[in-house]
C-alpha cells in the first residue's frame, strides 16, 4: 500500500501487523502517484495483497490502477482498490481495471451512510 491510503486501510494493515503480517508502504511522487518501480521492488512472492486507492480524497490523484494491478499480479499478489472517492465521478469497471477486490461506500452515490460494499471481482485458485 502507499502511506497516503485512507485510514481504514492503514488501520487494517496495523491490525494485521500485530498478528504477525508484514506491511510495506510504496512511496509516491510529489503529486501522490505511486512509483511503479517501488511497487516492483516491494512486491515479491511473499506478497499476499496490494491495496491502492484509485482516487485520493486529500490530493485528488487518480492512480493508474490497471498498471498497478498488473504489477501486483505479476508478483502473484491479489489487488484491492479503494474506489470510494472515484465511483460516480470517473468510470470504474472492475474488468477493465483487472482488480480482484474493490471497495465502495454507499453514501458517495446517494445510498445510506454507514453502508459499505466490497466487490470480489475475481476468484483466484
Amino acid at each position: 500500500m502507499s502511506a497516503i491510503e485512507h485510514h481504514a486501510i492503514l488501520e487494517s494493515a496495523k491490525a494485521l501487523h500485530r498478528e504477525g503480517f508484514k506491511a510495506d508502504y510504496a512511496e509516491t511522487d510529489r503529486e501522490g502517484f505511486i512509483k511503479f518501480e517501488t511497487l516492483h521492488r516491494l512486491a515479491n512472492d511473499q506478497t499476499s495483497i496490494v491495496s491502492i486507492m484509485q482516487a485520493n480524497n486529500e490530493v485528488g490523484t487518480i492512480q493508474d490502477i490497471k498498471k498497478l494491478a498488473e504489477i501486483a499480479h505479476a508478483k502473484g499478489a491479489l489487488f484491492h482498490t479503494d474506489a470510494v472517492q472515484s465511483v460516480g465521478k470517473i468510470k470504474v469497471n472492475v474488468k477493465e481495471l483487472d482488480v480482484d477486490l474493490l471497495s465502495l461506500s454507499a453514501h458517495k452515490f446517494y445510498g445510506p451512510k454507514g453502508v459499505g460494499l466490497s466487490l470480489f471481482a475475481k476468484v483466484q485458485k
